[in-house]
């Protein structure tokens, strides 16, 4: 078989995902089918280099958010950000909702009651000993990877350890990356990567369990009966279980670095980068709802 080509050599399956892949990252968001847009309920979305630019919350990311939860578009934010920092935009946000540490809860602010729910995926006791483990993985990456940094926003956080890789400090080698990835796992810890932090945390949860818990909550059902009322726009290997899970997700022009290293593609990719791919996919939605496309 030695003059069979690779290409002949490959399975079906093997082609069939190649070839899956090709397609996905060559659809622009102005693909997004015309019904989606007129029967989407929810979307969700990722905060940092999603909705964000070069570190900051553009003017245009808020009139988005606005814009759509006019048009009767629910905005929930999925993040890797600490609890501190979900309470704000729970409340300060026009949003339904907010998942936070990598899906460790969602909390939902209501303005009628003025009332904050918040769900959390672990007890306070599993959550009180986490922490210890938590604290004994930080000491070990400090001492074995020494160019990295926790996170400064680590204090408000209630159920993980967020290691810096880019944010406040030099951007780490892929070698040191790797290397608190395995210190991580060796510890029995999940870890994501997103595009400033490596997320450390004890528990066999994800953005994606958090995000059925909140829909199941919020709408009494299951994410496969809400396929085609929901889009989910990310930019990193940490959106990946959302990428997998549903079937109309969308990411920004700069998700394209990690292109090679993941198993699961998003459908569409905008043209524009970070919060401008955000601004991008908000007008085709609302151009659509508004029949002017």
């Amino acid at each position: 078989m030695g003059g069979v080509s690779e290409v002949a050599a490959r399975t079906y399956e093997e082609v069939l995902e190649i070839t899956v892949k090709e397609i996905a990252v060559n659809l622009p968001v102005s693909r997004i089918p015309d019904q989606l847009c007129a029967d989407l309920e929810f979307l969700f979305t990722d905060i940092d280099d999603t909705i964000t630019y070069q570190g900051m919350m553009p003017s245009e990311t808020l009139d988005a958010v606005y814009r759509l939860s006019h048009a009767g578009v629910k905005v929930v934010l999925v993040t890797g950000r600490p609890a501190g920092w979900c309470d704000y935009f729970a409340r300060m946000w026009p949003v339904s909702g907010i998942i936070g540490e990598n899906g460790a809860f969602y909390f939902s602010y209501s303005r009628e009651t003025r009332k904050m729910k918040r769900i959390y995926l672990l007890s306070e006791e599993e959550r009180r000993a986490n922490r210890k483990k938590l604290n004994m993985l930080e000491r070990k990456i400090l001492l074995e990877v020494p160019a990295c940094r926790i996170s400064a926003d680590q204090p408000f956080r209630i159920a993980d350890l967020a290691v810096d890789i880019c944010e406040d400090v030099d951007p780490l080698s892929r070698e040191e990356i790797d290397k608190i990835c395995s210190i991580a796992r060796g510890s029995g810890a999940e870890y994501k990567i997103s595009s400033i932090h490596i997320n450390c945390w004890f528990g066999s949860y994800d953005k994606l369990t958090c995000f059925d818990r909140f829909l199941s909550d919020l709408t009494g059902e299951t994410m496969d009966t809400y396929q085609e009322r929901i889009i989910y726009c990310g930019d990193s290997p940490n959106d990946e279980p959302m990428f997998k899970a549903l079937d109309n997700t969308v990411a920004v022009a700069n998700i394209e670095k990690y292109l090679e290293s993941l198993e699961h593609l998003p459908a569409y990719i905008t043209s524009g980068r970070g919060a401008h791919g955000f601004a991008e996919l908000t007008n085709h939605i609302l151009k659509k709802r508004n029949g002017t496309g």
